[in-house]
């Protein structure tokens, strides 16, 4: 069962992104704050997603959802387990920052579970009925921690050797994977940004 991808951006669909792992191209849905993440980004960009793969008798065609962070999937497969709730509903649910549903949840705050997309009243019924007390924990999360993707500085790195040294996105994409590939050990954008200066001379 796939539970994690990394690999390069390949194209960009309706309801997420196709991603290019070990020379297999993954169709993978995305909740709407990773959709927007995603869709400024270029081909060939890393891609780093937390996988839940779901496939049912009613669907038996395996879909692939996809989370930038690991407690994102896991809030999913929370909510996949409610009546009246399947994958896709989820994702499209999930528009709002995690904690914000989660403490409407904790709180039986149905008026904000029924605002989001897909969700009636029945549902939003169910969704406090089986998860009051299983998501208190994801309610004590800062908002940003669940909707955004961790910082990469090879993202800033190549920004900087485009916007401000006036590199072209390839070439500055090229001496970064370079620098990489020349030393491992880098951990941050003043070490890559160093690298990529010396391999540039």
């Amino acid at each position: 069962m796939i539970r994690y991808i990394e690999g390069k951006l390949k194209a960009k669909t309706k309801r997420g992104i196709v991603v290019l792992a070990n020379g297999v191209g993954y169709e993978i849905e995305l909740p709407p704050p990773a959709r927007r993440l995603y869709a400024g980004r270029p081909e060939d960009d890393g891609v780093k997603l937390y996988i839940s793969y779901q496939a049912t008798q009613q669907q038996p065609v395996p879909r692939l959802f996809g989370f930038p962070r690991e407690l994102e999937r896991d809030f999913f497969e929370e909510l996949i387990v409610v009546s009246g709730i399947g994958g896709p509903k989820a994702l499209d649910a999930m528009s709002m920052p995690i904690p914000q549903i989660a403490r409407a949840i904790v709180d039986q705050d149905a008026n904000t579970l029924r605002s989001l997309k897909g969700i009636g009243e029945a549902t939003a019924d169910n969704m406090v009925a089986q998860l009051k007390r299983k998501v208190a924990k994801y309610a004590l999360l800062p908002e940003d921690a669940a909707t955004s993707e961790p910082p990469d500085f090879k993202i800033e790195v190549r920004e900087t050797l485009v916007k401000q040294l006036g590199f072209k996105s390839q070439e500055a994409q090229r001496l970064i994977d370079l620098a990489m590939k020349e030393n491992s050990a880098i951990k941050s954008a003043e070490e890559l940004f160093d690298e990529v200066l010396r391999l540039h001379k």
